[in-house]
């Protein structure tokens, strides 16, 4: 298992993303199982969709 923050993910997978992200978004640490090595596009996106709307629901409660 290894924790890294939202915005190295997104840094070196898909560095178009970091644009429509807050700065506490990219800040949030996320726990990979397997690693950061076997990441591809459709799992940032994934992880990015599960971070704002955890997010947004945190900011409506």
């Amino acid at each position: 298992m290894e924790t890294v923050r939202l915005e190295t993910i997104v840094t070196s997978v898909m560095p178009e993303v970091l644009r429509v992200l807050t700065p506490e978004e990219l800040d949030v640490p996320i726990v990979l199982r397997d690693g950061m090595h076997v990441l591809d596009r459709h799992d940032v996106l994934e992880i990015v969709e599960a971070t704002i709307h955890t997010r947004s629901r945190n900011i409506l409660h």
